[in-house]
């Protein structure tokens, strides 16, 4: 046992070792923007840092934490199943800001980082809001059947994982292209996919209490590094 543990930590000792000899540069900077369309925007504050390693210092692995929020007026908020059910929590504004770690990779090309983002996990906060809750097929009796057409007060989802890939979770994702304009600041444009997630205070048709939407955005931002 005591020979499987030191193999262990010699393992993990050289392991480290051949990493840091490949590690090249690290960078990092921060980001201030905000996604925008009709009705709806996402403004976000980033620091990210990337690193390169020495056989491809064009290609660079990163991690970062976001600050972003969601604000928009109308929005049709349904649950995971509801190809099934048709129901939807109708809301006439939704508000939610979230917390999140992030990870992503881009390409340098001359003065272009061409690359992608998405949070792994974060924290949502928001004002409480009432939701028309809705079926556009006709409601069956059973649990959650007196709540139809009724107004449901709801607060967005806390906790969140891989927006991205599940439903029921709030965060973001970036496509990019930054373009340093100069050594000291740079221009960043991209498309911002996100989703929004509220949790009903009543458990709805089919035991329901989240209902969510996904959303994109064109983005624009000012990049400032830290280190390069």
């Amino acid at each position: 046992m005591k020979i499987a543990k030191l193999a262990v930590i010699f393992v993990l000792i050289f392991s480290v070792k051949g990493v840091a000899q490949q590690v090249g540069r690290v960078s990092a900077g921060v980001d201030v923007g905000t996604g925008i369309k009709e009705n709806a925007w996402a403004p976000s504050i980033m620091y990210h840092q990337e690193l390169s390693l020495n056989h491809f210092p064009w290609f660079r692995v990163g991690w970062g934490v976001r600050g972003s929020g969601y604000y928009a007026n109308r929005s049709d908020l349904a649950p995971k199943n509801t190809s099934m059910s048709g129901d939807t929590l109708k809301f006439g504004k939704v508000t939610t800001n979230t917390i999140s770690f992030l990870i992503g990779a881009n390409i340098r090309v001359w003065k272009f980082d061409i690359g992608a983002n998405t949070d792994l996990v974060g924290l949502t906060f928001g004002a409480k809001r009432t939701g028309l809750y809705s079926q556009t097929q006709l409601p069956v009796e059973g649990k959650g059947y007196e709540f139809y057409n009724m107004p449901i007060s709801s607060t967005p989802t806390t906790f969140s994982a891989a927006p991205l890939l599940l439903n029921n979770q709030n965060g973001q994702s970036e496509l990019y292209v930054r373009f340093w304009v100069t050594d000291r600041v740079g221009l960043k444009l991209g498309y911002v996919h996100g989703r929004v997630a509220y949790t009903a205070a009543q458990k709805l048709y089919n035991d329901q209490t989240i209902f969510s939407k996904t959303y994109g955005l064109p983005y624009a931002a000012i990049s400032f590094p830290l280190y390069n």
